[in-house]
Protein backbone atom coordinates (compact mmCIF):
# COMPACT_ATOMS: atom_id res chain seq x y z
CA UNK A 1 0.00 0.00 0.00
CA UNK A 2 2.66 2.53 0.69
CA UNK A 3 0.71 5.50 1.61
CA UNK A 4 1.79 8.52 2.06
CA UNK A 5 2.73 10.15 5.47
CA UNK A 6 1.78 13.10 7.75
CA UNK A 7 2.42 15.88 6.25
CA UNK A 8 4.70 13.62 3.22
CA UNK A 9 6.92 12.41 5.59
CA UNK A 10 7.46 8.97 4.03
CA UNK A 11 5.25 5.96 3.86
CA UNK A 12 3.03 4.70 6.18
CA UNK A 13 2.91 1.10 6.71
CA UNK A 14 -0.45 -0.56 5.76
CA UNK A 15 -1.94 -2.93 8.54
CA UNK A 16 -4.97 -5.45 8.06
CA UNK A 17 -5.94 -6.76 11.17
CA UNK A 18 -7.65 -10.16 11.38
CA UNK A 19 -9.69 -11.87 14.09
CA UNK A 20 -12.71 -13.33 14.49
CA UNK A 21 -13.09 -11.36 17.86
CA UNK A 22 -14.56 -7.74 17.31
CA UNK A 23 -12.97 -6.66 20.80
CA UNK A 24 -9.69 -7.90 19.55
CA UNK A 25 -9.99 -5.95 16.60
CA UNK A 26 -10.79 -3.02 17.99
CA UNK A 27 -8.33 -3.07 20.55
CA UNK A 28 -5.43 -3.88 18.16
CA UNK A 29 -6.86 -0.90 16.33
CA UNK A 30 -6.94 1.28 18.97
CA UNK A 31 -3.13 0.30 19.77
CA UNK A 32 -1.63 1.84 16.87
CA UNK A 33 -3.54 4.75 16.00
CA UNK A 34 -1.45 7.05 17.14
CA UNK A 35 1.32 5.56 14.85
CA UNK A 36 2.52 8.43 12.36
CA UNK A 37 3.91 5.74 10.42
CA UNK A 38 1.51 2.80 10.79
CA UNK A 39 -2.17 3.01 9.24
CA UNK A 40 -4.68 0.17 10.08
CA UNK A 41 -6.20 0.04 6.57
CA UNK A 42 -8.90 -2.82 7.05
CA UNK A 43 -10.01 -4.83 9.53
CA UNK A 44 -11.47 -8.84 9.04
CA UNK A 45 -12.92 -11.23 10.89
CA UNK A 46 -12.32 -14.10 8.80
CA UNK A 47 -9.69 -16.00 6.69
CA UNK A 48 -11.69 -15.67 3.32
CA UNK A 49 -12.54 -12.10 4.17
CA UNK A 50 -8.74 -11.55 4.61
CA UNK A 51 -8.01 -13.04 1.46
CA UNK A 52 -10.60 -10.79 -0.19
CA UNK A 53 -9.23 -7.86 1.50
CA UNK A 54 -5.75 -8.21 0.21
CA UNK A 55 -6.71 -8.76 -3.17
CA UNK A 56 -8.53 -5.50 -3.24
CA UNK A 57 -6.24 -3.57 -0.63
CA UNK A 58 -2.99 -4.97 -0.82
CA UNK A 59 -1.63 -4.67 2.88
CA UNK A 60 2.23 -3.85 3.75
CA UNK A 61 1.70 -6.18 7.45
CA UNK A 62 -1.03 -8.64 7.92
CA UNK A 63 -1.62 -9.52 11.39
CA UNK A 64 -3.55 -12.91 11.36
CA UNK A 65 -5.14 -14.46 14.54
CA UNK A 66 -4.50 -18.61 13.67
CA UNK A 67 -7.62 -19.71 15.43
CA UNK A 68 -11.02 -18.55 14.04
CA UNK A 69 -13.95 -20.39 12.57
CA UNK A 70 -14.57 -20.97 8.60
CA UNK A 71 -10.94 -20.95 7.49
CA UNK A 72 -7.79 -20.60 10.17
CA UNK A 73 -4.95 -18.44 9.99
CA UNK A 74 -2.56 -20.65 9.32
CA UNK A 75 -4.45 -21.77 6.01
CA UNK A 76 -5.56 -18.12 5.31
CA UNK A 77 -1.68 -17.14 5.51
CA UNK A 78 -0.50 -19.96 3.16
CA UNK A 79 -2.82 -18.95 0.61
CA UNK A 80 -1.86 -15.50 0.99
CA UNK A 81 1.72 -16.20 0.61
CA UNK A 82 1.33 -18.14 -2.42
CA UNK A 83 -1.05 -15.39 -4.65
CA UNK A 84 0.85 -12.17 -2.90
CA UNK A 85 3.89 -13.14 -1.63
CA UNK A 86 4.97 -9.44 -1.01
CA UNK A 87 2.54 -9.10 2.19
CA UNK A 88 4.12 -9.28 5.40
CA UNK A 89 2.78 -11.76 7.55
CA UNK A 90 2.58 -11.72 11.60
CA UNK A 91 0.99 -14.61 13.25
CA UNK A 92 -1.09 -14.35 16.53
CA UNK A 93 -1.99 -16.77 19.14
CA UNK A 94 -3.24 -17.12 22.95
CA UNK A 95 -0.67 -20.58 22.28
CA UNK A 96 3.11 -20.29 22.62
CA UNK A 97 3.93 -24.06 21.81
CA UNK A 98 6.58 -24.72 19.36
CA UNK A 99 4.00 -26.29 17.01
CA UNK A 100 2.15 -23.71 17.09
CA UNK A 101 5.23 -21.21 15.82
CA UNK A 102 6.33 -23.92 13.73
CA UNK A 103 2.75 -24.47 11.75
CA UNK A 104 3.00 -20.20 11.51
CA UNK A 105 6.85 -20.43 9.85
CA UNK A 106 5.61 -23.23 7.52
CA UNK A 107 2.62 -21.05 6.78
CA UNK A 108 4.62 -18.20 5.23
CA UNK A 109 4.06 -15.95 8.76
CA UNK A 110 7.56 -13.76 9.38
CA UNK A 111 6.82 -12.77 12.84
CA UNK A 112 4.48 -14.69 15.78
CA UNK A 113 2.98 -12.63 18.87
CA UNK A 114 1.58 -14.40 21.54
CA UNK A 115 -1.85 -12.82 23.11
CA UNK A 116 -2.43 -10.79 24.77
CA UNK A 117 0.92 -9.05 23.73
CA UNK A 118 2.32 -5.08 24.98
CA UNK A 119 1.54 -2.35 22.48
CA UNK A 120 5.38 -2.29 22.25
CA UNK A 121 5.59 -5.81 20.90
CA UNK A 122 3.25 -5.22 17.93
CA UNK A 123 4.42 -1.95 17.01
CA UNK A 124 7.99 -3.07 16.34
CA UNK A 125 6.78 -6.56 15.16
CA UNK A 126 5.38 -4.68 12.21
CA UNK A 127 8.03 -2.39 11.77
CA UNK A 128 10.64 -4.96 11.51
CA UNK A 129 8.31 -7.40 9.04
CA UNK A 130 7.43 -4.37 7.04
CA UNK A 131 11.65 -3.82 6.84
CA UNK A 132 12.07 -7.09 5.82
CA UNK A 133 9.68 -7.11 2.96
CA UNK A 134 11.15 -3.13 1.88
CA UNK A 135 14.52 -5.04 1.84
CA UNK A 136 13.23 -7.97 0.04
CA UNK A 137 11.98 -5.71 -2.62
CA UNK A 138 14.67 -3.15 -2.96
CA UNK A 139 17.05 -6.25 -3.86
CA UNK A 140 14.75 -7.54 -6.03
CA UNK A 141 14.96 -3.94 -7.73
CA UNK A 142 18.56 -3.99 -7.56
CA UNK A 143 18.81 -7.04 -10.03
CA UNK A 144 21.01 -7.14 -13.41
CA UNK A 145 19.78 -6.02 -16.41
CA UNK A 146 18.20 -8.24 -19.14
CA UNK A 147 21.49 -9.42 -21.09
CA UNK A 148 24.02 -8.86 -17.75
CA UNK A 149 26.48 -12.11 -17.81
CA UNK A 150 26.16 -14.25 -14.49
CA UNK A 151 27.39 -16.98 -12.54
CA UNK A 152 26.28 -18.77 -10.08
CA UNK A 153 24.22 -15.41 -9.13
CA UNK A 154 26.74 -13.11 -9.22
CA UNK A 155 27.54 -10.20 -11.41
CA UNK A 156 30.79 -11.13 -13.51
CA UNK A 157 32.62 -8.92 -15.45
CA UNK A 158 34.14 -9.62 -18.94
CA UNK A 159 36.86 -11.48 -17.77
CA UNK A 160 34.59 -13.49 -16.07
CA UNK A 161 35.35 -12.86 -12.13
CA UNK A 162 32.54 -12.21 -10.36
CA UNK A 163 32.34 -8.80 -8.49
CA UNK A 164 31.10 -9.52 -5.47
CA UNK A 165 31.74 -12.15 -2.59
CA UNK A 166 30.22 -15.61 -1.94
CA UNK A 167 28.31 -15.65 1.02
CA UNK A 168 28.21 -19.11 3.06
CA UNK A 169 25.80 -18.63 6.27
CA UNK A 170 26.82 -21.76 9.11
CA UNK A 171 23.16 -22.50 10.85
CA UNK A 172 21.55 -24.52 13.38
CA UNK A 173 18.40 -25.74 14.73
CA UNK A 174 19.83 -26.27 18.09
CA UNK A 175 22.47 -25.53 20.43
CA UNK A 176 26.05 -27.04 21.07
CA UNK A 177 26.63 -28.96 17.74
CA UNK A 178 29.53 -27.11 16.58
CA UNK A 179 28.21 -24.53 14.41
CA UNK A 180 30.79 -21.78 15.82
CA UNK A 181 33.55 -24.32 15.42
CA UNK A 182 32.68 -24.49 11.92
CA UNK A 183 32.32 -20.99 11.05
CA UNK A 184 35.66 -20.43 12.12
CA UNK A 185 37.54 -22.89 11.18
CA UNK A 186 36.29 -22.72 7.73
CA UNK A 187 36.80 -18.89 7.49
CA UNK A 188 40.99 -19.45 8.70
CA UNK A 189 40.76 -22.71 6.16
CA UNK A 190 39.45 -20.58 3.33
CA UNK A 191 41.82 -17.74 3.91
CA UNK A 192 45.09 -20.42 4.06
CA UNK A 193 43.68 -22.22 0.73
CA UNK A 194 42.64 -19.65 -1.55
CA UNK A 195 44.84 -16.81 -0.06
CA UNK A 196 42.00 -14.44 -0.89
CA UNK A 197 39.78 -12.07 0.83
CA UNK A 198 37.66 -14.04 3.94
CA UNK A 199 35.26 -11.75 6.36
CA UNK A 200 33.90 -13.22 9.21
CA UNK A 201 30.96 -12.06 10.77
CA UNK A 202 29.39 -13.28 14.21
CA UNK A 203 26.20 -12.86 13.49
CA UNK A 204 25.32 -14.83 16.76
CA UNK A 205 23.96 -11.64 18.35
CA UNK A 206 22.99 -12.15 21.62
CA UNK A 207 25.39 -14.56 22.55
CA UNK A 208 28.40 -14.59 20.19
CA UNK A 209 31.82 -16.55 20.33
CA UNK A 210 34.10 -16.06 17.67
CA UNK A 211 35.90 -13.60 19.18
CA UNK A 212 36.30 -16.17 21.75
CA UNK A 213 37.38 -18.92 19.60
CA UNK A 214 39.75 -16.65 17.84
CA UNK A 215 41.18 -14.97 20.66
CA UNK A 216 40.20 -11.72 19.50
CA UNK A 217 40.53 -8.99 22.12
CA UNK A 218 38.72 -5.82 20.68
CA UNK A 219 36.09 -3.00 21.44
CA UNK A 220 35.33 -2.88 18.37
CA UNK A 221 31.99 -4.83 17.07
CA UNK A 222 28.95 -4.56 14.84
CA UNK A 223 27.50 -2.35 17.37
CA UNK A 224 30.05 0.27 16.43
CA UNK A 225 28.60 0.06 12.38
CA UNK A 226 25.11 0.40 13.37
CA UNK A 227 25.87 3.83 15.17
CA UNK A 228 27.51 5.07 11.77
CA UNK A 229 25.13 2.91 9.51
CA UNK A 230 24.03 5.90 7.30
CA UNK A 231 28.36 6.20 6.30
CA UNK A 232 29.12 3.04 5.71
CA UNK A 233 32.01 2.41 3.16
CA UNK A 234 34.60 0.33 2.87
CA UNK A 235 36.61 2.58 5.12
CA UNK A 236 34.95 2.16 8.13
CA UNK A 237 33.97 -1.79 7.79
CA UNK A 238 37.99 -2.27 7.92
CA UNK A 239 38.02 0.38 10.68
CA UNK A 240 35.69 -1.84 12.43
CA UNK A 241 36.42 -5.45 11.64
CA UNK A 242 39.23 -7.07 13.66
CA UNK A 243 42.22 -8.94 11.63
CA UNK A 244 42.73 -12.44 12.99
CA UNK A 245 46.37 -13.85 12.69
CA UNK A 246 45.29 -15.92 9.81
CA UNK A 247 44.59 -12.88 7.61
CA UNK A 248 40.39 -13.57 8.15
CA UNK A 249 38.71 -10.44 8.88
CA UNK A 250 36.13 -10.58 11.83
CA UNK A 251 33.12 -8.71 12.21
CA UNK A 252 32.29 -9.15 16.36
CA UNK A 253 29.33 -9.95 17.63
CA UNK A 254 27.73 -7.24 20.17
CA UNK A 255 29.35 -7.33 23.66
CA UNK A 256 26.30 -7.53 25.59
CA UNK A 257 23.31 -9.69 25.11
CA UNK A 258 21.06 -6.79 25.41
CA UNK A 259 22.63 -4.87 22.79
CA UNK A 260 21.41 -7.40 19.67
CA UNK A 261 18.07 -5.08 19.69
CA UNK A 262 20.14 -2.51 18.32
CA UNK A 263 21.07 -4.80 15.21
CA UNK A 264 18.46 -4.96 12.77
CA UNK A 265 17.77 -7.29 9.93
CA UNK A 266 18.33 -4.16 7.67
CA UNK A 267 21.46 -3.31 8.72
CA UNK A 268 22.62 -7.09 8.88
CA UNK A 269 21.83 -6.84 4.82
CA UNK A 270 23.37 -3.34 4.15
CA UNK A 271 26.62 -4.46 6.37
CA UNK A 272 26.46 -7.67 3.86
CA UNK A 273 26.41 -5.91 0.87
CA UNK A 274 29.22 -3.47 1.87
CA UNK A 275 31.24 -7.00 2.27
CA UNK A 276 30.59 -8.46 -0.78
CA UNK A 277 32.12 -5.23 -2.58
CA UNK A 278 35.44 -6.18 -0.28
CA UNK A 279 35.82 -9.39 -0.06
CA UNK A 280 36.18 -13.02 -2.07
CA UNK A 281 34.46 -14.94 0.76
CA UNK A 282 31.83 -14.03 3.38
CA UNK A 283 31.41 -16.85 6.35
CA UNK A 284 28.54 -15.95 8.70
CA UNK A 285 27.84 -17.52 12.17
CA UNK A 286 24.50 -17.21 13.33
CA UNK A 287 22.55 -18.66 16.08
CA UNK A 288 19.46 -21.19 16.55
CA UNK A 289 16.77 -18.60 14.86
CA UNK A 290 14.68 -18.24 12.62
CA UNK A 291 15.09 -14.09 13.69
CA UNK A 292 14.66 -11.76 10.57
CA UNK A 293 18.54 -10.85 10.79
CA UNK A 294 19.15 -14.60 10.51
CA UNK A 295 17.02 -14.98 7.82
CA UNK A 296 18.37 -12.23 6.06
CA UNK A 297 22.17 -14.11 6.04
CA UNK A 298 20.18 -17.33 4.91
CA UNK A 299 18.41 -15.06 2.21
CA UNK A 300 21.46 -13.48 1.05
CA UNK A 301 23.48 -16.80 0.98
CA UNK A 302 25.19 -18.95 -1.63
CA UNK A 303 25.56 -21.56 0.65
CA UNK A 304 23.48 -22.38 3.69
CA UNK A 305 25.00 -24.89 5.83
CA UNK A 306 23.52 -26.74 8.01
CA UNK A 307 25.40 -28.31 11.26
CA UNK A 308 23.72 -31.45 12.97
CA UNK A 309 24.82 -34.61 15.16
CA UNK A 310 24.28 -37.93 15.64
CA UNK A 311 21.85 -37.54 18.56
CA UNK A 312 18.30 -38.01 18.55
CA UNK A 313 17.48 -34.62 19.38
CA UNK A 314 19.72 -32.85 17.26
CA UNK A 315 17.69 -34.81 14.26
CA UNK A 316 14.56 -34.36 15.09
CA UNK A 317 15.27 -30.80 14.89
CA UNK A 318 16.86 -30.58 11.58
CA UNK A 319 13.75 -32.27 9.96
CA UNK A 320 12.05 -29.58 11.43
CA UNK A 321 14.10 -27.07 10.47
CA UNK A 322 14.24 -28.42 6.95
CA UNK A 323 10.15 -27.84 6.78
CA UNK A 324 10.40 -24.66 7.00
CA UNK A 325 13.62 -23.83 4.78
CA UNK A 326 11.70 -25.79 2.24
CA UNK A 327 9.00 -23.30 2.38
CA UNK A 328 11.82 -20.10 1.59
CA UNK A 329 11.95 -21.59 -1.86
CA UNK A 330 15.50 -21.93 -2.10
CA UNK A 331 17.16 -23.92 -4.39
CA UNK A 332 17.69 -27.80 -3.49
CA UNK A 333 21.57 -27.36 -4.09
CA UNK A 334 21.81 -24.36 -1.59
CA UNK A 335 21.60 -25.93 1.83
CA UNK A 336 24.06 -28.47 2.29
CA UNK A 337 24.20 -30.52 5.53
CA UNK A 338 27.45 -31.08 7.39
CA UNK A 339 27.63 -33.11 10.09
CA UNK A 340 29.84 -32.78 12.73
CA UNK A 341 31.47 -35.53 15.02
CA UNK A 342 31.05 -37.89 12.61
CA UNK A 343 31.58 -41.50 13.88
CA UNK A 344 30.47 -40.80 17.67
CA UNK A 345 30.30 -43.64 19.44
CA UNK A 346 26.72 -44.60 19.69
CA UNK A 347 25.41 -41.95 17.61
CA UNK A 348 23.02 -43.15 14.54
CA UNK A 349 24.06 -44.46 11.18
CA UNK A 350 24.30 -42.11 8.56
CA UNK A 351 22.45 -44.05 6.50
CA UNK A 352 19.59 -43.78 8.26
CA UNK A 353 19.59 -40.12 9.19
CA UNK A 354 19.61 -39.16 5.40
CA UNK A 355 17.11 -41.85 5.01
CA UNK A 356 15.07 -39.81 7.51
CA UNK A 357 15.59 -36.41 6.51
CA UNK A 358 15.62 -37.24 2.59
CA UNK A 359 18.69 -35.22 2.02
CA UNK A 360 22.27 -36.00 1.50
CA UNK A 361 25.17 -35.32 4.05
CA UNK A 362 27.53 -32.99 2.26
CA UNK A 363 30.86 -33.35 4.21
CA UNK A 364 31.16 -35.04 7.56
CA UNK A 365 33.74 -33.99 10.13
CA UNK A 366 35.98 -35.87 12.27
CA UNK A 367 34.83 -36.30 16.18
CA UNK A 368 37.67 -35.53 18.40
CA UNK A 369 36.08 -33.73 21.53
CA UNK A 370 39.44 -33.65 23.91
CA UNK A 371 41.23 -32.08 20.54
CA UNK A 372 38.39 -29.44 19.73
CA UNK A 373 38.11 -28.39 23.50
CA UNK A 374 42.52 -27.87 23.24
CA UNK A 375 41.57 -25.49 20.27
CA UNK A 376 38.65 -23.86 21.85
CA UNK A 377 40.38 -22.97 24.84
CA UNK A 378 43.65 -21.99 23.26
CA UNK A 379 41.88 -19.83 21.14
CA UNK A 380 43.76 -21.79 18.04
CA UNK A 381 41.50 -23.51 15.35
CA UNK A 382 42.76 -26.60 14.54
CA UNK A 383 43.72 -25.80 10.84
CA UNK A 384 46.29 -24.16 12.07
CA UNK A 385 47.38 -25.74 15.49
CA UNK A 386 46.76 -29.27 13.52
CA UNK A 387 46.22 -29.13 9.81
CA UNK A 388 47.06 -32.78 9.65
CA UNK A 389 44.49 -33.72 12.17
CA UNK A 390 41.50 -35.67 10.61
CA UNK A 391 39.57 -32.43 11.69
CA UNK A 392 41.17 -30.10 9.63
CA UNK A 393 41.16 -32.37 6.85
CA UNK A 394 37.40 -32.67 6.89
CA UNK A 395 37.40 -28.99 6.84
CA UNK A 396 39.58 -28.66 3.96
CA UNK A 397 37.27 -31.15 2.09
CA UNK A 398 34.77 -28.26 3.21
CA UNK A 399 36.55 -25.69 1.70
CA UNK A 400 37.02 -27.38 -1.62
CA UNK A 401 33.04 -27.86 -2.12
CA UNK A 402 32.03 -24.26 -0.98
CA UNK A 403 34.75 -22.66 -2.94
CA UNK A 404 35.74 -25.30 -5.70
CA UNK A 405 38.88 -25.41 -4.40
CA UNK A 406 41.28 -28.26 -5.87
CA UNK A 407 41.91 -31.59 -3.97
CA UNK A 408 42.29 -31.68 -0.40
CA UNK A 409 46.15 -32.64 -0.30
CA UNK A 410 46.96 -29.02 -2.93
CA UNK A 411 44.39 -27.38 -0.20
CA UNK A 412 46.44 -28.86 2.26
CA UNK A 413 49.47 -27.98 0.53
CA UNK A 414 48.75 -24.33 -0.19
CA UNK A 415 47.72 -23.72 3.62
CA UNK A 416 51.04 -25.07 4.75
CA UNK A 417 52.90 -22.47 3.76
CA UNK A 418 50.31 -19.66 4.35
CA UNK A 419 49.63 -21.11 8.08
CA UNK A 420 53.32 -20.95 9.11
CA UNK A 421 53.05 -17.01 10.43
CA UNK A 422 49.77 -17.71 11.65
CA UNK A 423 50.79 -20.82 13.82
CA UNK A 424 53.62 -18.75 15.11
CA UNK A 425 51.34 -16.13 16.25
CA UNK A 426 49.03 -18.87 18.26
CA UNK A 427 51.64 -20.32 19.54
CA UNK A 428 52.09 -17.32 22.22
CA UNK A 429 48.40 -17.91 23.14
CA UNK A 430 48.42 -17.41 27.11
CA UNK A 431 46.11 -19.05 29.75
CA UNK A 432 45.17 -14.95 30.89
CA UNK A 433 43.91 -13.60 27.22
CA UNK A 434 41.82 -16.45 26.68
CA UNK A 435 40.12 -15.88 30.53
CA UNK A 436 40.09 -12.33 29.45
CA UNK A 437 38.61 -12.79 25.95
CA UNK A 438 36.07 -15.75 27.43
CA UNK A 439 34.85 -13.22 30.26
CA UNK A 440 35.10 -9.72 28.69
Amino acid sequence: MDSQGPAGGGPKIGVLIVDDIADTRENFSKLLMFERDIEVIATAASGPEAIEMCRKLRPDVVLMDINMPEMDGIKAAEILSTEMPGIGIIMMSVQSEQDYLRRAMLAGAREFLVKPCSGDDLIRSIRHVYRLESSKRALAAAAPPPGTTMLNGKVVDASGESNSAKIITVVSPKGGVGRTTVAANLAVALKLSTQKKVALMDASLYFGDVGVFLNLLSNKTICDIVEHIEDLDADLLNDIMVTHSSGVKVLLAPPLPEMAELVTADHVRRILMQMSASFDFIVIDTWPSFAEAVLTTMDMADDILLVMTLEMTAIRDVRLYLDVVDKLNYPPEKVKLILNRAGSVGGIKVEAVEETLRHKVAVGLFNDGPAMLMAVNQGVPLVISAREHGFSRDIYRLTKLVASTNTDEESLAVATAATAKAEEAAQSTRLMSRLKAAFR
